[in-house]
């Protein structure tokens, strides 16, 4: 066990517990921990065995059978912790561990929000050690079937449900009505056997840095020239007042390029990151979405490859 009142952030702690140094000498936030953290046996040396030990006994010590509210930030760093060493684990082992975790919270409103604020963070949000629909969902399910947590509180999580589920890969593309570069609208039809959408915004450095490289990927920019592969770049969260000056920079856009707005499509897509990338098929079937640049075009040249 990790025996000591105070421990580090979790992510010098995790890798603490994966069996790793660390070279980080920054300022540290000290954390009181909510409970000891386990560690694998000593003889345990696979990374796999030693992640998979801890998804079946991390949460042993934590007390499930209190009704009030614990510290929300110390139940993070526990959950970070857990999320990291989730990375690792076989994805069967993951998934029951969820599972077991969710039944332990059932009939514990409070700590059921608690937790489901603690995968937000770190499978959903921003600050995510990994981003996982299949691991997030359950978690807001379990939250929106509890009659204990209020219809106020459930909102916030039924909307993350439902983006995430119209949003799946295999789920249609969500139709939508776009305002192009030469101010026309038009409904966004993908006429290609492959498209990248782009989801960001011409004034976005990331997004400009993301349009040099996939113009240097010169089989993709071939691809896209001749039409094989399709390309859209789609600005989400555009508000009507800066319109003529987006409108005025998509047109430096190449002409291969489907570029324009789509109000309200932050509110549409599962977009978590400037610039977003999503891969659709010739029937507007979602492939993959949340990529970066890098991911989007070799998963292009994969699919090109097995298309064969």
């Amino acid at each position: 066990m990790m025996r000591g009142k105070n421990l580090t952030i979790s992510l010098l702690l995790s890798m603490a517990i994966l069996g790793g140094g660390s070279s980080y000498a920054a300022a540290q936030i000290i954390i009181e921990p909510l409970f000891e953290y386990p560690a694998p046996p000593e003889d345990m040396e696979g990374l796999q065995e030693r992640s998979d030990y801890l998804m079946n006994h991390f949460w042993d010590d934590f007390d499930f059978s209190r009704t009030g509210a614990v510290d929300q930030n110390a139940l993070n760093d526990a959950f970070n912790v857990y999320t990291t060493a989730m990375r690792y684990a076989e994805r069967g082992v993951a998934l029951s561990s969820v599972n077991t975790l969710l039944k332990r919270l059932k009939g514990n409103p409070v700590l059921l929000l608690q937790f489901t604020k603690a995968a937000e963070e770190y499978l959903y949000g921003p600050r995510a050690t990994i981003w996982s629909d299949e691991v997030y969902i359950p978690f807001l399910k379990a939250l929106i079937s509890d009659k204990g947590v209020s219809e106020a509180r459930k909102q916030r999580y039924k909307m993350h449900l439902d983006v995430l589920q119209r949003n799946a890969p295999g789920m249609k593309f969500p139709e939508i009505r776009l305002t192009l570069k030469d101010g026309r609208h038009t409904d966004f039809k993908p006429q290609s056997p492959v498209t990248i959408v782009e989801f960001g915004n011409p004034d976005c450095d990331d997004c400009r840095f993301s349009k040099l490289k996939l113009e240097m990927a010169h089989d993709v920019a071939t691809w896209i020239e001749n039409g094989e592969v399709g390309m859209a770049f789609i600005v989400a969260d555009a508000v009507p007042e800066d319109q003529a000056d987006i409108l005025a920079q998509l047109k430096d856009y190449p002409s291969q390029w489907i570029a324009g707005i789509c109000y309200g499509g932050d509110d549409i897509f599962d977009i978590r990151s400037t610039p977003s990338f999503y891969l659709i098929d010739r029937n507007g079937k979602i492939i993959a979405k949340n990529l970066d640049v890098t991911q989007a075009v070799n998963m292009i040249r994969d699919i090109k490859e097995n298309s064969k």
